[in-house]
């Protein structure tokens, strides 16, 4: 085709059409369904995707367990590292081991009290004189009472109780654990008073405490000041 130019053939040169004016030069790629991303013009706002932060880095405060009860408490001295309780000491903690493991037993008390758990009471003198609400375990044992002489606490069934009272026979109380650990209770000494040792458990730990009555108070006057108002079962239906 003699006399034509290559601009005049349609199918041998490709025509590049400008953008009409609003429009952009963006390519996609061949094939693609999907148009092409087109980029706002910035207008002082940051749009672009962040990164998640990890909770170490968060500003607010980091999500912690409750502390426990044992963790609350304000510092004291432990079962075993003092001889005797008195005036100027007059508290000591048993350990988690000491607190839960074999019996805890008081020599030299006249009577004890108990609060368990459930909030029932009960009360029992040496000579095996009771009233009020046992606290059974497994195996029909008390979880306290008179063994012999002794006032026996059982510790693996610890969690059971909420407190207990023992009264001293007029002498020096002494209390012993598994471990062979031991402490003599002579309260706050004075003229005509009678040593008086609380044992309270406290989460799984036995905080123990002396304290001295009047020494003509009877056990009903005792159980008086220390709160323990005595509860008695119901019994077994008649038939």
């Amino acid at each position: 085709m003699k006399g034509l130019r290559g601009s005049d053939v349609p199918f041998m040169t490709r025509r590049v059409r400008e953008p009409a004016v609003g429009q952009s030069r963006v390519q996609g790629r061949p094939g693609s369904a999907q148009p092409p991303s087109v980029q706002p013009r910035s207008s002082g706002l940051d749009l672009s995707p962040r990164s998640a932060v990890e909770p170490s880095q968060s500003s607010g405060p980091a999500a912690t367990e409750p502390a426990s009860v044992e963790s609350r408490l304000y510092p004291a001295p432990a079962f075993g590292g003092l001889r005797q309780l008195s005036a100027s000491s007059a508290v000591v903690r048993l350990n988690p081991r000491q607190s839960g493991i074999g019996s805890l037993f008081v020599t030299g008390a006249r009577g004890t009290a108990w609060e368990g758990e459930d909030r029932t009471t009960g009360a029992q003198s040496v000579h095996r004189e009771q009233i009020g609400t046992p606290v059974p375990t497994a195996g029909n044992r008390p979880l306290v009472s008179f063994v012999n002489r002794d006032a026996v606490v059982v510790l693996r069934h610890v969690r059971m109780l909420r407190r207990a009272l023992f009264i001293g026979a007029g002498g020096t109380m002494t209390v012993q654990t598994f471990d062979g650990s031991a402490i003599a209770v002579q309260g706050t000494l004075g003229p005509r008073q009678r040593t008086v040792l609380t044992a309270t458990r406290i989460g799984a730990l036995l905080e123990l405490r002396a304290e001295s009555v009047p020494e003509e108070w009877d056990d009903g006057e005792i159980w008086r000041e220390f709160a323990f108002t005595m509860t008695v079962g119901l019994g077994t239906p008649r038939r």
